[in-house]
């Protein structure tokens, strides 16, 4: 089942396969995970709206937050999602990833309409000055040496160094984008690219120790859809170690679009087993 496979049959909810392929150490890769609940809020939201006109259509991702409760692995797995509350403007949803009847991770999203305000203020961040994708070498996957979904995205790291290389860098940047590359880029394929690079700190460590996302927010900037990302998109990457002690870290990340343009921003408690 290929990713569009999987994204397609979360919208419906209910069991689904994750394919093999798609892991990062034991578990399922944590943008997977986070695209396969966004899927099933959204299907859920087209469900409602489909029966009731309230929304009237999927408002835009503004944010989701995702908890990882527990390690999931490929096979099948349960996708729930209910609305919480459809206002004028925002709809707010949860979703419930579950495998063999435990709770493995759970999320929150909200979702709103555009309208009218007399606030502006541009994104203060600009993106890093980047060489073009083309001429960077992308990580490659290598069978029991690089994760396994690194099958399926592509990493082009500029700045920062490899993880576990004992390093004085604790930032990360380069382009992110998918191998197969869809007719177009969803909310969906944003939040699965936006976990995809390993944990910043993890390049200070010298010596491999496991490391996993406890919690992320995603909070999105630009409107992704069909109508304005193409699937050749890569996102200009950066993530910033904030700080790191007593076994967590706590990282912040942005993402723009080619023309500079800011997509999304990140941010993640992190536990570093060493």
């Amino acid at each position: 089942m290929s990713l569009t496979s999987m994204l397609e049959a979360a919208a419906h909810g209910g069991t689904i396969e994750v394919e093999p392929g798609w892991t990062q150490g034991r578990a399922i890769f944590g943008g997977l995970t986070g695209a396969l609940l966004l899927a099933a809020m959204k299907g859920r939201i087209a469900e409602l709206s489909a029966t009731t006109g309230k929304p009237d259509t999927v408002p835009p991702l503004r944010s989701i937050t995702v908890s990882f409760v527990g390690p999931a692995t490929p096979g099948p797995v349960e996708l729930a999602a209910e609305v919480l509350r459809v206002g004028s403007n925002v709809t707010q949803c949860q979703a419930t990833l579950r495998q063999s009847g435990e709770v493995v991770a759970t999320a929150l999203a909200a979702f709103g309409k555009h309208r009218e305000s007399a606030l502006s203020v541009a994104p203060t961040h600009g993106a890093p000055a980047l060489p073009e994708p083309s001429s960077i070498e992308a990580f490659p996957y290598i069978e029991k040496l690089t994760p396994e979904f690194y099958q399926f995205v592509e990493l082009r790291q500029v700045g920062g160094q490899m993880p576990f290389s004992g390093s004085d860098s604790h930032d990360i940047s380069g382009w992110t984008g998918l191998r197969e590359k869809p007719q177009h880029l969803s909310e969906e394929h944003l939040v699965l690219l936006a976990d995809a690079w390993p944990p910043a700190p993890l390049q200070m460590l010298d010596g491999f120790a496991p490391g996993s996302s406890l919690t992320w927010t995603l909070e999105l900037i630009a409107e992704i859809g069909p109508q304005s990302v193409p699937g050749t998109t890569d996102f200009a990457y950066r993530a910033t170690t904030d700080s790191a002690r007593d076994g967590y870290a706590h990282t912040h990340t942005m993402l723009w679009l080619p023309g500079g343009e800011l997509a999304a921003i990140s941010r993640q408690s992190i536990t570093i087993f060493g």
